[in-house]
Parts: C-alpha cells; structure tokens; sequence
C-alpha cells in the first residue's frame, strides 16, 4: 500500500479526488430528476445533458488514469478546463436572468478550477523579499 502511495503522491491524490467529484457529477447530470431544474434547463441549452455527463465521465476518467502517471498535466488541464466552462455558462446564465443563483454555482466550480490550478503548480512559489534595515514583526524573514 505505502508503494502505491509513494507512486501516486500529492498531485497524484488531488487527481483521484478530482476523478471521484468529476465521477459524482457525471452521475448526478444522468440522473437529474425530471422536470429539470432551471440550472440543468440553462445548461441543457448549451449542451445535452448526457453530452456534459459524458464530458464530466471523461475528465473524471482522465484524472484517474493520470493519477498514477508522473506525466500528469493533461489531467489537471482537463480538470480546469471542465469547471471553468460549467462555472462559466453559470455565471453567464445568472447574469442573463435564465438561473436563479447562477453566481453560487459559478463561485463553486470556478474555485474549484483554481484549487486544481494551484494544486496543478500553476502559480510558481513566491520568491523571498529582501528585507532592508533588518528584521521587523510585519515581515516574513
């Protein structure tokens, strides 16, 4: 088990959760209770909704397989690139007035694609300020 665990890492366990959300949601869009919702009608406007359902197996598929994989940015792209579309066409449908609360979906999957940005190493380490004239409480040195 630790084998398996040193294989897959940190970057390698954010992707087995993000296969497991992207999974949930795959099933969650197949089995939506009729009539749909005005959120799933708005996005059923862009897209059927076992088009988007395939669209999140797939990420969720992808994510899986590259967790074990030490290549494994394709993964994290296609996990972005799935929460920003859904949280996207939200955003859009709220500003629209098609979805009541778009904004609350929207926040959701967008931060959720900046989790997987962040966790993708997206954002480099912030290099260490000089300090001049020595140490202070305010300063991180």
């Amino acid at each position: 088990m630790r084998q398996v665990a040193a294989r897959v890492g940190r970057r390698g366990a954010a992707l087995l959760f993000f296969a497991l959300l992207d999974a949930v949601y795959c099933y969650a869009l197949l089995s939506a209770p009729q009539p749909l919702s005005p959120f799933y009608q708005s996005m059923a406007g862009y897209l059927p909704l076992v088009v988007w359902a395939a669209a999140w197996g797939l990420v969720g598929a992808v994510c899986l397989l590259y967790a074990f994989s030490a290549w494994d940015s394709p993964a994290f792209v296609a996990a972005v690139v799935i929460k920003v579309a859904w949280g996207l066409l939200a955003l859009f449908g709220w500003i629209a007035g098609e979805v009541d609360r778009g904004y609350v979906s929207a926040v959701i999957w967008l931060g959720f694609a900046a989790f997987v940005h962040l966790v993708a190493g997206g954002v480099p380490p912030a290099a260490p300020r000089p300090v001049i004239g020595g140490w202070w409480p305010w300063t991180r040195s």
